[in-house]
């Protein structure tokens, strides 16, 4: 049987390959993390949370500085006057990790404390835990029942004035068939419940762009992983980890440019 050894990697956080992966699994996706420049970014990373997380100030605004990323927005911000009810904010999700900590570093401007809800298996880094609610978009039984006590939670931090940052889609737009413009995934009923739940205002948010054609390109078969049949079964298990391996690839990408957000009234 062919054995794996791989070495132990500093900030295994950075990562998204997991212990309860198999060993072939892992070992592809921390090759392609490697090729995509992980080691900068842990060093970048390593900076960031001894320097600027314990200071507490512009925390993610100061991670798209070290990363050498702009946030451009159009319409105001920070709105002219924040209602007094409960804040939600709502957006697309085209990047994945860059269009997370954008929407975070705009968050932080508000003066107000917030949490974004993430995905219970991205919630690797610890300096995120203050700032997340973690939640599980897969739809299953377990899920619904953990997702449910998300939700008052999140529900009561709401009404205590914490602002809550929602991606509907739950994972990051895909172009369909691999070509053409990206498409956000079917948003969520979640986030609504939320907003009905915490009578909230809304702060709608669009960003622009996509990730590059090879993304969409993996990410083709994925839904594959849901039939029946072992052959389709292997083909969008191999499609997923393609596609979560080429989300720091794609994070990468935006060093040296800048991130486009159309921002909309209050809706409430």
């Amino acid at each position: 049987m062919l054995k794996l050894k791989m070495r132990e990697r500093p900030f295994p956080e950075l990562s998204y390959a997991g212990p309860d992966q198999p060993a072939l699994t892992r070992w592809f996706i921390h090759s392609i993390e490697g090729l995509s420049g992980r080691d900068r970014f842990a060093a970048l990373y390593d900076s960031w949370r001894r320097h600027v997380v314990p200071a507490g100030e512009r925390v993610f605004s100061r991670m798209l500085e070290l990363i050498d990323v702009q946030v451009r927005t159009t319409g105001q911000w920070p709105p002219a006057k924040l209602p007094d009810t409960p804040l939600v904010i709502v957006a697309n999700h085209p990047f994945g990790i860059g269009d997370g900590i954008a929407v975070l570093s705009l968050a932080e401007q508000l003066q107000r404390p917030f949490r974004v809800m993430i995905h219970k298996d991205l919630l690797k880094i610890r300096e995120m835990e203050p700032y997340s609610l973690p939640i599980d978009l897969s739809e299953a039984k377990d899920a619904l029942k953990n997702n449910m006590a998300v939700r008052h939670e999140a529900v009561q931090l709401l009404k205590e004035g914490v602002i809550i940052v929602v991606f509907p889609a739950g994972g990051v737009a895909t172009a369909p068939k691999g070509f053409g413009r990206a498409r956000d995934l079917p948003w969520k009923m979640f986030p609504a419940r939320l907003v009905q739940d915490a009578k909230a205002s809304v702060v709608p948010m669009h960003f622009s762009g996509q990730n590059g054609r090879l993304f969409h390109l993996v990410s083709g078969p994925m839904n594959m992983a849901e039939r029946d049949g072992r052959v389709a079964k292997l083909v969008g298990r191999a499609s997923l980890t393609l596609r979560i391996s080429l989300l720091i690839h794609e994070f990468a990408r935006l060093s040296g440019k800048s991130i486009d957000v159309r921002i909309g009234d209050v809706l409430g």
